[in-house]
């Protein structure tokens, strides 16, 4: 099809076309359209489904705004902005009230499916580089291929763990106690009350979902075969497995 745009993305290679991104689909796909319809309907603004194109991609309507497609290319500072993170958090908050409510099809395959309690569909990839910008303000949530049961703590620390942040090769903000405020703040910008599992859950999940884009490679998927290419794996395994180790006391503190 001619006249298409990349718009990068690590997973499923999207591109702008018309008015329409489309992007690569898989058996997950079904669960994740009628979730986006139910969302669509229920007033929480993401990507609309539009259907599937002659090639088999998925078809969603462009949403004017800025987005940053994160890795390998570093995202600009001003993404780490306070008011930033905490609207990320209340916005992972509203979707969470929201999605609550939602009843997946008998029928859904999901991606990625978290450990029990499946609380609700989480969407387990919100982060920077997920999110579009409009005038200079958080304002979408994007990338729902990973969308799928799980605790909602799970979707919590994953959320924090991106946007505190606490990956270990993390640039844009410098020093553990900044990432601790930072993991505060949006720990009360998300309403948070219990605290006390936050960091045991983010450790899990690291190791978890390490353990799923390894397994996700050799089954041959593409875009985590990339990631496995990026050594993400490894790096979340060792590098941000052993920062939250090192740093675990201090973390507990702050959100104490």
């Amino acid at each position: 099809m001619t006249g298409e745009q990349s718009l990068g993305g690590n997973l499923n290679d999207a591109v702008h076309v018309g008015g329409t991104v489309r992007r690569r689909a898989g058996p997950w796909t079904p669960a994740v359209h009628a979730l986006l319809r139910f969302l669509d309907q229920a007033g929480f603004e993401a990507p609309r489904v539009v259907g599937m194109d002659e090639r088999g991609r998925e078809v969603l309507e462009y949403i004017d705004g800025e987005a940053y497609a994160g890795d390998p290319v570093p995202l600009p500072d001003a993404v780490f902005r306070d008011d930033h993170m905490a609207g990320a958090a209340s916005l992972l908050r509203r979707y969470h009230d929201v999605v609550a409510r939602f009843v997946a099809p008998a029928d859904a395959r999901w991606r990625l499916v978290g450990p029990e309690p499946h609380e609700l569909i989480c969407h387990n990839d919100w982060s920077p580089w997920n999110a579009l910008f409009r005038e200079g303000r958080l304002a979408v949530m994007l990338d729902w291929d990973l969308a799928g049961p799980g605790p909602r703590l799970w979707d919590i620390a994953n959320a924090a763990y991106a946007w505190a942040p606490l990956i270990s090769s993390a640039r844009a903000v410098p020093g553990i106690d900044e990432r601790a405020r930072r993991l505060r703040l949006f720990c009360d910008a998300y309403g948070l009350s219990d605290r006390s599992g936050l960091i045991a859950a983010l450790r899990a999940r690291l190791m978890y979902v390490g353990s799923f884009i390894d397994e996700q490679a050799r089954l041959g998927d593409p875009g985590m075969m990339k990631l496995v290419g990026w050594d993400t794996p490894r790096k979340m395994f060792v590098d941000d497995v052993g920062y939250l180790d090192k740093h675990r006391a201090l973390l507990e503190r702050a959100l104490a």
